[in-house]
């Protein structure tokens, strides 16, 4: 599994990198320039919004498997569990 944080392009790149600091983040942080990744997911889901922060999981075959912009720690385990094969 791999977890990637993408920040919106609301924030300079400069803002991004002080927040990961004072976060003392250990994933990778990725810019999303213009918005481009973000649109891309959005236009892909079932429900669309532009709230933050959201979360998304993307499947083992590169399918969106969940997207809330609400963070439920129970249905994150559960998909994640489940795209694991109960792991």
């Amino acid at each position: 599994m791999v977890v990637w944080a993408i920040a919106s392009e609301e924030r300079t790149i400069d803002d991004v990198v002080l927040f990961a600091d004072a976060l003392e983040l250990t994933m990778p942080v990725l810019y999303d320039e213009g918005g481009v990744v973000h649109q891309d997911y959005v236009t892909q889901s079932e429900v669309p919004s532009a709230a933050y922060p959201e979360e998304w999981i993307v499947g083992t075959d590169g399918v969106i498997v969940y997207h809330a912009a609400n963070y439920d720690h129970d249905a994150v385990v559960d998909v994640i569990e489940r795209e694991l094969g109960g792991r």
